[in-house]
């Protein structure tokens, strides 16, 4: 029996050696990467940019929308969820007439927006980082949407999508998931002005109604609503995009 147990130990040393061998070159080289997924859209994402530091307010949360709703000079703003004022402040300085409404003072107009009605349209509702917090986002931009004249403006900004809850955040957002959301409330977004920059995620549309169009809320809608999109989409397309004419 003696004679027969150092062969026996001996054999399996070699496929321990070769397995850890094997093991070690794993540790060094890496596991194979994953590749990107790909985007149907076939758009390349844009570079981050450091407009913050050229523009006039790139210090202010949503301040490229800010310059570029001054830019097109609409006649009466209403600034939904206005907060301290801060955005109101630089559009009228910018000679814009701005109704400012929140919750809470300082608003000119101190109320609920939910429950709120009134028989007067907008040249132009500005809401920075307000959709957020809604319970009924739906709900909010067919609100907005009715209280713009036709031709008008909707500046909407959104922080970009994270995975840390904090309270008064109820919905996460990018991009793409605006952008359907805005569609869906009646507006065209065929031309529409998309930018992701800081913590901000951006969208400027002129208020031009799209056609009723039958919807299942389910699969094939993306490609129902395609035309209303300001590029290419398809289902299961990725909500990350680009910045698009911002």
């Amino acid at each position: 029996m003696a004679g027969t147990s150092g062969p026996a130990t001996s054999k399996p040393e070699r496929p321990r050696r070769l397995a850890r061998h094997v093991r070690r070159r794993h540790r060094v080289a890496g596991p194979e990467p994953v590749p990107a997924r790909p985007d149907p859209t076939g758009v390349r994402m844009s570079k981050p940019r450091g407009r913050e530091q050229t523009s006039p307010y790139g210090k202010l949360p949503a301040g490229e929308a800010l310059e570029r709703l001054i830019e097109i000079r609409p006649d009466t703003v209403l600034d939904v969820g206005s907060g301290a004022g801060i955005h109101a402040r630089h559009m009228r300085e910018a000679g814009l007439s701005v109704t400012t409404l929140d919750i809470a003072p300082p608003a000119d107009i101190v109320t609920d927006f939910r429950t709120w009605r009134l028989p007067r349209e907008y040249g132009a509702v500005w809401a920075s980082h307000v959709l957020e917090h809604q319970p009924d986002p739906g709900e909010f931009l067919r609100h907005c949407f009715g209280l713009i004249r036709e031709g008008g403006w909707f500046a909407v900004t959104v922080p970009p999508l994270k995975h840390d809850i904090v309270g008064g955040h109820v919905t996460l957002w990018n991009a793409g998931l605006l952008l359907y959301q805005l569609i869906l409330a009646g507006f065209d977004c065929a031309q529409a002005r998309v930018g992701t920059y800081a913590y901000n995620i951006s969208v400027i549309v002129q208020k031009r109604s799209r056609p009723e169009v039958p919807l299942v809320f389910d699969t094939g809608d993306i490609e129902t609503l395609a035309p209303f999109f300001p590029l290419p989409v398809k289902h299961g397309f990725c909500g990350q995009i680009p910045d698009v004419r911002w």
